[in-house]
């Protein structure tokens, strides 16, 4: 997808949000009957971090503009920030259980994800920055860049689908999570 309208790009980041809210939420109280717990605020930031903020700051991006990439570098950040919250969560809850960490695909994957997600925002942030990126105007970097970026956010949403896969094998459940990030990948990843 090229550049999009602004009235489409706000619809479509309006959807994220309330991806995020309702599938985030959905995903935070499996099994279903689980209820909230300290577990649920894992995939509810999760989803709001690695979904929502970082699929809307692609969009953004795609606008074009010195204000809608600094937007895009706030809202990646913000994405950034609730998913360290999300880790701090499954941390803490692993400890209160005394279970061990990184033993699933789904944990070593969605670290991995959070890892690249960290340094892309600080090449963003250092080196593409419009005010004080040291090279913010080289295109190569810019398209290694966007590449890189494009291929761990679909990565993270990778990764969310198969932690929601521990948790439940109803189709339905994995259906309304997995099928909007496939109508999602065509706007955002391409």
């Amino acid at each position: 997808m090229g550049k999009p309208s602004q009235s489409v790009a706000y619809g479509i980041i309006a959807a994220y949000i309330l991806y995020g809210l309702g599938c985030g939420y959905m995903a935070a109280t499996q099994p279903i009957g689980a209820g909230w717990r300290l577990f649920s605020y894992h995939p509810f930031l999760m989803t709001l971090g690695m979904i929502t903020c970082l699929g809307s700051a692609s969009i953004i991006k795609k606008l074009g503009g010195y204000y809608n990439t600094k937007m895009h570098g706030v809202l990646s950040w913000c994405g950034l920030m609730a998913s360290l919250g999300g880790l701090y969560a499954i941390w803490l809850n692993k400890n209160n259980l005394g279970r061990s960490h990184l033993k699933t695909n789904h944990s070593l994957l969605g670290l991995a994800c959070f890892l690249l997600c960290f340094a892309l925002g600080v090449v963003g942030g250092a080196i593409l920055h419009p005010d004080w990126g040291i090279d913010n105007k080289n295109k190569t970097i810019r398209t290694a860049h966007k590449l890189a970026s494009r291929f761990t956010l679909a990565l993270t949403w990778f990764a969310a689908f198969l932690g929601l896969q521990e948790m439940t094998q109803d189709t339905t459940t994995l259906a309304l999570f997995g099928l909007p990030l496939l109508i999602f990948a065509p706007m955002s990843l391409i």
